[in-house]
C-alpha cells in the first residue's frame, strides 16, 4: 500500500500529495465468535485482514490493539512495504512522528531502495522540518519511479521549500495546470520563513497551514 491520502496539516492544492490517510471499508461486530481477527480460531488471518483490523481498530481509538495487529503483518510479512506504511499510519495518527520514522527505517532495513518507504519516511522527515533529510528520501524515490506523480510532486514541494522555484516549477508543471502550480509556489513561500526558523535554532516541528 502506498500512502496517499491528504495530511490535514500540511500544505494544501497538491503541495503534499496524498499521504497517511484511509477509509475503513468494514465493520467489526462484538459478538463474533472465533479468532479476533475475521476467520476464526482454524483459519489464520490473511495480510489483507491483518491490515483492515488495524485500520478499524485504530478508527477506533484501539492503538495498542492496532499496534498488536501491524506487529503481527511485519512478524509474518515482512517483505511487504505495507506491513510497514501501516504502522507508520497508525502512529502519526497519534502524533508519533519519530517513532514512524523508525519504523520507516526499520522497512528500508529490509526492502533497501524501497520508493514507497522512501517517500513516505521523507513526509515523514518533513513533518518533523528535516527539509534536507526530506529531499534526500523524496530524490531517491523519484530516481527508482521518475515518472509517478506523487514523487515527482513531493520533490518539487521540497525544492520550493528550499527557495529553488525554477527547479520547483519545473516539476510540478509535469503533474499539476499551471495556475495550482503558481498557487503552490505562492504557499511554499509563506511555509519557507517557518523551516528558516527551525534551522536557526527553534526546536520546534513546523506546521504547514494548508
Amino acid at each position: 500500500m502506498k500512502l496517499r491520502s491528504t495530511l490535514g496539516s500540511m500544505l494544501a492544492c497538491g503541495l503534499l500529495v496524498s499521504v497517511f490517510g484511509w477509509s475503513p471499508g468494514c465493520t467489526t461486530s462484538a459478538d463474533k465468535d472465533g479468532d479476533w481477527f475475521a476467520g476464526g480460531a482454524e483459519l489464520p488471518p490473511s495480510e489483507d485482514t491483518l491490515r483492515m483490523t488495524a485500520r478499524i481498530l485504530a478508527a477506533k481509538g484501539e492503538y495498542a490493539k492496532a499496534g498488536n495487529a501491524v506487529d503481527r503483518m511485519i512478524a509474518e510479512h515482512p517483505r511487504n512495504p505495507s506491513s510497514y506504511t501501516e504502522g507508520a499510519e497508525i502512529l502519526l495518527q497519534q502524533g508519533r512522528v519519530l517513532d514512524a520514522i523508525q519504523l520507516l527505517d526499520l522497512g528500508l532495513e529490509r526492502l533497501p531502495g524501497n520508493p514507497v518507504l522512501l517517500n513516505d519516511r521523507g513526509l515523514c522527515r518533513l513533518l518533523e522540518a528535516d527539509l534536507p533529510g526530506a529531499t534526500i528520501d523524496f530524490a531517491a524515490a523519484l530516481d527508482v519511479d521518475p515518472r509517478d506523480a506523487d514523487y515527482v510532486a513531493n520533490m518539487a514541494l521540497v525544492l520550493a521549500l528550499a527557495g529553488d522555484e525554477e527547479a520547483s516549477r519545473s516539476l510540478w508543471s509535469r503533474v499539476l495546470p499551471p495556475d495550482a502550480v503558481e498557487s503552490n509556489l505562492k504557499l511554499a513561500r509563506e511555509a519557507r520563513a517557518r523551516f528558516s526558523s527551525v534551522e536557526a535554532g527553534h526546536p520546534t516541528t513546523v506546521e504547514i497551514d494548508g
